[in-house]
């Protein structure tokens, strides 16, 4: 069984891990192709900034607007800007003046002269006097010639003379374009794709024997929880035995009330957590009276009112003693609360309606049913009738109604089969389920 557990723990952590993997090296190859591009980029930016900055150092020692004034003077410097313009890939390469005139443009010569309101870029160039460089759509006026060349990387430095910005370059490259078919981008991606792909492939080994190992750890563990919570389970057993012999409860009060109670429970659809609860609270239920002293417990009589309120002490005595203990505070709910009434009257805290948790809700009717039709020092066993009689009238005063429905619903044959199972068999077949369902849910206390 663990073994078939632990293959198929495998092959689904094999089968996730294996996509997770995939979708990684997927994202990786298109990620880091797109991570390069842009690391390009930055690097082309400046590399053409610099390129720029240099012509102009070298070539521009002169007002600039003396080109708009006298361009025959400057036809070697035409020149010279037409080589540049080939050599560094450029498309084109303007002069402004701060007015925002054109002083010069080597492609769309007819804006030589003109005056263009200042784009974004033009004007925080002329206030910073810094240079800069953007990819940029060509969507201004000025840039008509341009547009059908797409996204170009725009540059604009400032040109100084005596501290004073006297004209700005504007200068327009071609951008290098994202291809992930290129040769680069190929090997990255694959790359991408492979590295994560064989690491995982050599791990598998690794984690396959850790989750074999981890898998038999934990089967181990689970088997030693089990054997020890039915260790506790067996003491709590032994415990409710001995405390029936001393308080002179009928034989077998104990496993009754425990059975009665999980057929009660089934009715009402509790849930595994809560029918563990039942069950070990039932079992408890009374524990609080190795507290109480013999006289009182004892008494065959009438106790008095003083006598009364300390063996009703018992609930909160027994609460104290389970509530820290793991697994006997499974049960805590039902020692505490089994003695409280639906309308308020009952104690130790005078809990009313849905304020008592439903484990001792059902218990408390379990508890006077079984009472009620057993013998004892003080009385004789009731008819059945009779019992369900005070039973059906104690429905929203002493009892939960819908508990009184469910009890209701279970025949005196029932219940009476019930009561046989227990005499021969010392246990109750749905207790004996419930019990296994308790101990397979780890620690369901915390």
């Amino acid at each position: 069984m663990a073994e078939s557990v632990a293959h198929g723990l495998i092959r689904t952590f094999f089968r996730r891990s294996f996509f997770m993997t995939v979708i990684i090296a997927v994202a990786l190859s298109l990620l880091l192709p797109i991570a390069r591009y842009y690391s390009d980029i930055r690097i082309y930016k400046n590399d053409s900034l610099r390129l720029l900055e240099n012509f102009s150092r070298k070539e521009l020692p002169f007002d600039p607007r003396d080109i708009l004034l006298n361009p025959k003077r400057h036809e070697d410097l035409l020149k010279r800007i037409a080589v540049f313009m080939e050599y560094g890939n450029l498309v084109e390469f303007k002069i402004w003046a701060p007015d925002t005139t054109v002083l010069y443009a080597y492609t769309d010569s007819s804006i030589t002269g003109l005056s263009f309101p200042a784009n974004r870029h033009l004007r925080e160039v002329l206030s910073s006097g810094r240079m800069m460089a953007e990819i940029e759509e060509m969507t201004n006026e000025e840039n008509r010639a341009l547009q059908g060349h797409g996204k170009l990387l725009e540059m604009y430095l400032p040109v100084w003379k005596k501290g004073k910005i006297t004209a700005v370059l504007e200068v327009y490259r071609k951008s290098p374009q994202l291809n992930f078919l290129g040769a680069h981008n190929l090997i990255i991606a694959l790359l991408s794709l492979s590295v994560p792909v064989l690491l995982y492939l050599l791990l598998y080994g690794q984690f396959k024997g850790a989750a074999g190992e981890i898998l038999l750890y934990h089967t181990e563990l689970n088997r030693m929880y089990k054997s020890l919570a039915r260790s506790y389970f067996d003491a709590v057993r032994g415990l409710t035995k001995a405390l029936e012999l001393r308080d002179m409860e009928t034989e077998g009060h104990s496993e009754r009330v425990v059975a009665y109670s999980v057929s009660i429970g089934k009715r009402l659809n509790l849930e595994e957590r809560e029918m563990s609860k039942l069950v070990i609270g039932s079992y408890l239920h009374d524990i609080g009276k190795i507290g109480v002293s013999d006289t009182i417990l004892l008494k065959p009589g009438t106790l008095t009112p003083a006598e009364r309120k300390i063996m009703e002490t018992h609930t909160e005595k027994g609460y104290e003693l389970v509530k820290d203990i793991d697994f006997l505070a499974l049960g805590a709910e039902v020692v505490h609360g089994h003695h409280e009434k639906w309308d308020g009257s009952g104690y130790p805290r005078g809990l009313k309606g849905e304020e008592n948790p439903i484990t001792a809700r059902i218990f408390a009717l379990v508890d006077v049913f079984d009472a009620l039709m057993s013998r004892r020092p003080y009385k004789e066993p009731f008819p059945f009738e009779k019992t369900r009689g005070i039973i059906r009238g104690e429905r929203g005063v002493h009892f939960d109604p819908a508990v009184v429905d469910a009890f209701m619903g279970m025949s005196e044959r029932e219940l009476a089969d019930i009561a046989d199972e227990v005499r021969r068999t010392g246990i109750h077949y749905p207790v004996n389920s419930a019990i296994e369902k308790l101990l397979s849910l780890g620690n369901p206390v915390r």
